[in-house]
């Protein structure tokens, strides 16, 4: 059964964000979410797979219903979490043919105002904060 697990409790100041995503090559995946005081980088390197979706049309069906329920009546207080047992990685494993299974792959899901975006990566993600 899928669980969600807070990450970096305390270390991203609650806030309305706005996202930039970048990812190519060369730096991987970098999520970019800022106010007007607070920017944060959220660098998760080279990933296996992102997912990103509106936030309006994902909160029912995608994820246990269960734990989008806890984190969503205190208002989603953290802005990423660590997916275990997430449908998403399952997903990413299995088309892998083994590969995922090799690489002790993670999930994480990043929850803005407007988007949920699902990353599949082997590395935790670096977080740095400039006001």
């Amino acid at each position: 059964m899928e669980r969600w697990k807070e990450i970096f409790i305390g270390k991203i100041p609650k806030a309305v964000y706005q996202m930039q995503l970048t990812y190519g090559e060369k730096q991987g995946l970098t999520i970019e979410l800022s106010n007007g005081h607070t920017c944060v980088m959220i660098k998760f390197g080279v990933v296996q797979a992102v997912r990103m979706l509106d936030e309006g049309i994902v909160q029912s069906g995608l994820y246990c219903d269960s734990e989008i329920k806890k984190y969503k009546e205190t208002g989603f207080q953290n802005v990423i979490y660590e997916v275990q047992d997430g449908e998403f990685a399952k997903y990413i494993k299995q088309i892998s043919d083994g590969y995922g299974e090799v690489l002790n792959l993670m999930q994480y899901v990043v929850i803005t105002s407007n988007y949920n975006v699902d990353i599949v990566t082997e590395w935790e993600p670096t977080i740095e904060i400039f006001n």
